[in-house]
């Protein structure tokens, strides 16, 4: 199965681990393994939506 990364400052991240989404009617049914961010990615995150702030709240609704 595919794992999904996180998406920081508009890069597909990898993670150092992933946590499994299954379905909860068939529990051996996975949907999918998703990224669990570090407090590395977290910082790189909230980096960027700063730097990405000052335009995006200056643009219009659309």
């Amino acid at each position: 199965m595919t794992p999904h990364h996180n998406l920081i400052n508009g890069q597909w991240t990898a993670a150092d681990s992933y946590s499994s989404n299954t379905n909860p009617s068939d529990l051996s049914d996975v949907i999918g393994e998703y990224a669990q961010g570090g407090s590395g990615d977290v910082q790189a995150a909230v980096a960027a939506a700063a730097a990405a702030f000052p335009a995006w709240s200056t643009s219009g609704i659309q």
